[in-house]
């Protein structure tokens, strides 16, 4: 039995023909080539707008995603939304919608939430900000590692700390991305990053920003490893990364690395 609506998304009924469906996310990316949709390769996009549109007999379907995550890049909580009649919606029900979604939908990918929201919302542009979590340890990791970076070399925390704080606040993060030019001079407003060790010894690093460019996460993580490990001065850093000199780090894999909430 589907359940009842709230009188908040009642009023959402009157108000438009067009009902706007908020979605929570959570896929495991390893086997696409990103969250966008793409011609020749297959995509998180896709296949949730293929489902829904399998649900509704429709095939107009447009799925906007909070952010572009890319190739091998996993999520718990992404958010994206869409708009439907809200006759076909009603028909269905909120629970009656996620359950058959789910069902469609491959193994690999979820919807946790479904809610109706306000007609103005869209998910990437909504959004205040998002938190990305990235995942290594030292050495081989059996059971894990799909999802786990292996370094083979001593983290120090403190400096880790220390590199933390260096990115922290309002900053360009030119030489820490892949983008060759950007709206906003490429700055981004870093809430916060922590490294932190957990049980049997993984390193969880975390990160909330207003926005994040192109590959910026995977940059950072780089240079938090080159640094906390002794390959790079901290103080080389600071200064290359306040003057937006290159700084020569690595791209750390995507299969380490998951979009773990979008802030509204």
């Amino acid at each position: 039995m589907s359940r009842k609506l709230p009188a908040s998304d009642i009023r959402a009924y009157e108000i438009s023909d067009l009902l706007n469906i908020k979605l929570v996310i959570e896929y495991d990316g390893s086997g696409y080539s990103g969250w966008q949709r793409q011609s020749d390769k297959p995509s998180v996009q896709e296949k949730i707008e293929n489902a829904i549109s399998v649900l509704f007999g429709l095939q107009n379907i447009k799925l906007y995603g909070a952010g572009r995550t890319d190739a091998g890049v996993h999520a718990f909580g992404q958010a994206a939304n869409f708009r439907v009649s809200r006759a076909a919606f009603e028909k269905l029900g909120i629970d009656r919608f996620q359950h058959s979604l789910n069902a469609i939908l491959p193994p690999d990918i979820a919807v946790k939430n479904t809610k109706i929201a306000a007609e103005s919302f869209h998910a990437r542009y909504s959004a205040k900000a998002r938190i990305y979590k990235y995942y290594f340890a030292q050495g081989k990791r059996a059971v894990e590692g799909a999802k786990i970076f292996e370094v083979n070399y001593d983290i120090d925390l403190e400096t880790a700390a220390k590199f933390c704080k260096a990115i922290t606040g309002a900053h360009s993060f030119k030489s820490l991305c892949k983008n060759k030019t950007d709206d906003h001079d490429f700055f981004c407003m870093v809430e916060y990053a922590k490294l932190k060790k957990n049980r049997g010894g993984i390193y969880e690093f975390e990160i909330k920003a207003n926005r994040f460019l192109h590959s910026m996460v995977r940059a950072v993580v780089g240079a938090l490893l080159k640094t906390s490990s002794g390959k790079l001065k901290l103080s080389e850093f600071r200064e290359k990364f306040r003057k937006g000199d290159e700084i020569k780090i690595q791209f750390v894999p995507a299969k380490a690395l998951f979009l773990s909430k979008v802030i509204y």
